[in-house]
């Protein structure tokens, strides 16, 4: 039996529409290589992606976002490749960016305040592999415990659940819908990057919880 057999979609969007306690915060972060610890997280978005409650029938996004840059780690790697992406260099960021402990500090203090008014929440990435291991471990090398969780959304995976498609068809299967979105030219933004990922799920939110067909 399928998992959208044993659980029909419709059934845990409705549940999720209901429930009203949890947001999903949609994370991007640049970084100057693959890995965490090895290489420097270069900067994050978030932008929250609020549920239905009494006054708003659907999933909508939040004003509150956030943006931070990072000061390198030292003796951290650094990949022409990476740095292309995001565009930020040493230079820049030596200058303006914030120290490893003092930027994650900034991010805990940022969820902390949107957990006032819906304690519950989830991060959301595309993909998630990547973007949730460097949070999680700036948190627990610097602040020595992970207030963001383990647990990540990966965003594609759950687009694949609504369209019940394999990763190779998920791309018409978005274009289909009006969801597509062609990949930006470098460099790019992580809090540009966390906007487009934010409406994204917040249509794919919208739409599991409305009749369809996929």
């Amino acid at each position: 039996m399928s998992w959208g057999q044993k659980f029909p979609l419709r059934i845990l969007a409705s549940r999720t529409r209901t429930a009203g306690d949890v947001f999903y915060l949609s994370l991007d972060v640049e970084a100057s290589g693959p890995f965490p610890g090895l290489y420097s997280l270069v900067s994050v978005g978030c932008v929250p992606v609020l549920p239905p409650d009494c006054a708003n029938a659907a999933w909508r996004l939040s004003e509150k976002t956030f943006y931070c840059e990072f000061k390198p780690l030292e003796g951290a790697g650094e990949l022409p490749a990476a740095n292309e992406v995001h565009g930020l260099t040493r230079e820049h960021l030596g200058e303006h960016g914030l120290d490893p402990l003092v930027g994650i500090q900034k991010m805990a203090d940022y969820l902390a305040d949107l957990r006032l008014s819906v304690p519950k929440f989830m991060m959301a990435a595309w993909p998630a592999s990547f973007d949730q291991p460097f949070i999680g471990y700036y948190a627990q090398r610097f602040l020595g415990s992970n207030p963001f969780g383990y647990a990540c959304l990966d965003i594609a995976s759950l687009a694949q659940g609504i369209f019940r498609c394999e990763r190779r068809q998920l791309r018409s299967k978005l274009a289909r819908r009006g969801l597509f979105r062609p990949p930006k030219p470098y460099p790019h933004h992580a809090l540009d990057d966390a906007m487009d990922q934010a409406q994204l799920l917040c249509e794919l939110l919208n739409l599991s919880a409305s009749p369809r067909s996929a």
